[in-house]
């Protein structure tokens, strides 16, 4: 396991590169592994995936800081890959942010999100995403970038303003937030290239295109466009939800050991839980 120190640094040089990389969605220390085990070198952590991973419930901001710290220390730890971790709102106002920043780079996060969205959903609001003023958001981001401090955590703008106002009101908040210091700018769920190309000729720094659509999700184009990371979204957490709830209910239904489909072979197993280190430990310190 590399240090936090180290897979920020590699973080950076991907910011600073010309490859658009794409991310693997993280939800625990086993799909971390994984990811490492294949060679992945960027795993993003979402809001959602870590409140269903921890307490089974959907993205509706019920996760608190402290369950997603220790997530965020149960993942990172877990690989050398650099984890990148949806922060979300910050948890309140930009003194939470503060903390948020604090908390997440202790725990070893490579970089966070912070977003400036009204969360959680305010009491008679409608379904849509409402945003903040933008005096608010840009006070969050200022806050977040003097809490990274020197701990070299990378701090991502985030803003859904493309989709809730129009690309416009979205390049009008990138460039604020650009100014305010954070290392990149996170778009969430962009599916127009035409989008995308406006805000980065707005723009300076590299962009993170999360959960981009099937029009936008082209590495030479986003190469070109300076998004420096992409995800296409969570579909790890979904498939393993459905594996296991397949393989319980054929469990249930009478299935024998050698009927099940999917199973992880002992071999993996051994791999991805680095059964032979721990082997030698036993026999270099147990006597085993």
């Amino acid at each position: 396991m590399g240090s936090p120190l180290e897979s920020r640094a590699r973080l950076r040089a991907i910011l600073a590169g010309d490859r658009a990389v794409h991310a693997s969605s993280l939800f625990d220390p086993m799909s971390a592994r994984i990811a490492d085990e294949l060679g992945i070198e960027v795993g993003l952590m979402g809001g959602s995936v870590a409140s269903l991973a921890v307490l089974g419930a959907p993205d509706v901001m019920v996760l608190t800081l402290t369950e997603l710290a220790e997530q965020t220390r149960r993942v990172a730890r877990a690989g050398n890959l650099c984890v990148l971790v949806d922060a979300d709102h910050g948890y309140g106002n930009a003194l939470n942010v503060m903390r948020t920043v604090e908390e997440l780079a202790a725990a070893g996060a490579s970089g966070i999100s912070i977003e400036d969205t009204l969360l959680p959903r305010a009491y008679g609001s409608a379904d849509a995403a409402q945003l903040l003023p933008l005096e608010e958001g840009l006070g969050k981001m200022k806050a977040a970038v003097r809490a990274r401090g020197d701990t070299g955590m990378a701090i991502f703008g985030r803003s859904s303003a493309h989709s809730v106002s129009g690309v416009d009101e979205a390049v009008r908040r990138f460039k604020a937030y650009e100014e305010a210091g954070v290392d990149a700018l996170f778009v969430p769920g962009i599916k127009k290239r035409e989008d995308l190309d406006a805000i980065s000729a707005a723009v300076k720094l590299p962009i993170i295109a999360a959960g981009a659509g099937e029009k936008v999700a082209d590495a030479p184009y986003l190469a070109g466009r300076r998004a420096r990371i992409y995800s296409t979204g969570h579909e790890p957490f979904a498939a393993a939800v459905q594996a296991m709830y397949d393989t319980m209910k054929a469990v249930r239904d009478g299935a024998g050991a050698k009927e099940l489909k999917g199973i992880a072979s002992r071999e993996l197993m051994a791999k991805l839980t680095r059964g032979a280190e721990y082997e030698a430990f036993t026999q270099a310190y147990l006597g085993g």
